[in-house]
């Protein structure tokens, strides 16, 4: 059998899940610290990204395709789930209500420009372009695949040690799901994800994923 055949085989597919998707996220929340956690993240990124250019069925459009008519629907789903998020952690977080921007000023300064190249694009390729790409073959019915996305997404978010963490990435999940099976685009994607991600560290959400 050619290395071809085996690297699209059901099998080897299934053992690239186990292994990516179980097995790191295990490692990284057992032997990783802090800012530590990160590193795998962005080498699975990078071999995955690696990977979809190395495939001639990859639309690499959708690494650089932009969709500007679908950019409203997104803002005003934004404005409403930014009242929501707003309104939750000061009901039932009030002790962590804009405590990382005014105890760590510095630190959250650096967020605004390492977030989205430390965390947002790695895993929106990952999650949602190298996940979607490679894994319809494996589950072939839309709906089970995007279940199985978001619950995936959820469960990675353990690494951080808290409950509240993986919860909150399963219901976000669905968003960045619906936002990609929408537009194809890492871009669009990836701006709400930033945008949702510095919401939640501005108003100390983000302290569950710290």
């Amino acid at each position: 059998m050619s290395p071809k055949l085996i690297f699209n085989s059901k099998a080897y597919l299934v053992l690239e899940f186990i292994i990516f998707y179980v097995f790191f996220p295990f490692f990284a929340n057992h032997f990783l610290d802090g800012w530590l956690k990160i590193i795998p993240l962005i080498l699975i990124a990078g071999f995955f990204l690696f990977l979809l250019l190395q495939d001639p069925r990859f639309d690499r459009r959708a690494l650089i395709r932009f969709d500007s008519t679908y950019l409203g629907q997104s803002i005003a789903r934004m404005i409403v789930i930014t009242v929501l998020l707003i309104w939750f952690t000061w009901w039932i977080y009030p002790d962590l209500f804009f405590m990382y921007p005014v105890e760590n000023f510095n630190s959250y300064l650096l967020t605004f420009f390492l977030y989205p190249v430390a965390s947002v694009f790695p895993q929106e390729i990952i999650y949602r372009v190298y996940y979607f790409h490679r894994y319809k073959k494996l589950i072939p019915e839309k709906y089970l695949l995007m279940l199985s996305n978001a619950i995936i997404f959820g469960l990675t978010h353990f690494i951080y040690g808290n409950w509240v963490a993986p919860i909150a990435t399963f219901l976000a999940g669905w968003i960045f799901i619906y936002n990609y099976y929408r537009t194809k685009s890492l871009l669009n994607v990836s701006l709400e994800h930033y945008f949702y991600g510095l919401i939640m560290f501005t108003i100390g959400f983000g302290y569950f994923f710290q």
